[in-house]
């Protein structure tokens, strides 16, 4: 709250980073006895554009070149820049990786391919990130009455989906319209995307008139 307050208030995200501390050498195997670092910042929360939401966003797929153990939140995060990177010199707002024909995530998102009504996203395990935003897709979808299955999605599920979505920490869910260049169902956010981002707004107002822990 005091870095809120530090830095103007109002709506903000608090970025919080925790490693084991420093060892004054250079050794892989750290030795006992380290007192944890500290570090924490907080920005201004921008709100998802309202052309977003209204028409999506374009992302292309690539294969996911990061390295295994992808479930750790580590600063190690080369492969993912350079992922986003080249989302972003291929005009797309995301890149969608595949690795031995199936979907793991976005360079820096959950993705959730959705199918006759299903919601499909690939089960947590080494080889993704959990993510907060996803567990709250999973509890909105169930106060709707949506289904929503933990499953390998294979690639040609992703390339046939009726629609796709993002799931970011600070940006909520994002709809993908566009998939290298093809349009993802009819070309627009979908109409279970519009029922559970409604759910989501109306969520996150829960959880902004309740007191900080």
């Amino acid at each position: 709250m005091q870095l809120v307050r530090r830095n103007g208030g109002g709506e903000q995200y608090l970025y919080v980073q925790v490693t084991r501390g420093a060892e004054f050498g250079r050794s892989h195997a750290w030795p006992e006895g380290l007192v944890p670092t500290l570090f924490a910042y907080a920005s201004a929360l921008e709100p998802v554009a309202a052309q977003v939401l209204e028409r999506g966003v374009s992302a292309l797929t690539a294969p996911d070149t990061r390295w295994a153990r992808r479930d750790i939140k580590s600063t190690a995060l080369l492969a993912n820049v350079l992922l986003k990177k080249l989302a972003a010199d291929g005009g797309a707002y995301e890149a969608i990786l595949l690795e031995r024909g199936e979907l793991t995530e976005g360079s820096s998102s959950t993705v959730h391919v959705i199918k006759d009504g299903v919601i499909h996203a690939p089960p947590n395990g080494p080889h993704i990130l959990p993510g907060t935003t996803r567990d709250v897709v999973t509890e909105l979808a169930a106060r709707l009455g949506i289904p929503a299955v933990a499953a390998p999605v294979a690639e040609s599920a992703l390339r046939a989906a009726d629609e796709i979505w993002l799931a970011f920490a600070t940006r909520g869910i994002v709809p993908v319209t566009q998939l290298d260049g093809q349009a993802v169902g009819c070309g627009r956010p979908g109409p279970l995307f519009r029922r559970l981002y409604a759910a989501f707004d109306q969520y996150t107002r829960e959880l902004t008139s309740k007191a900080p822990l």
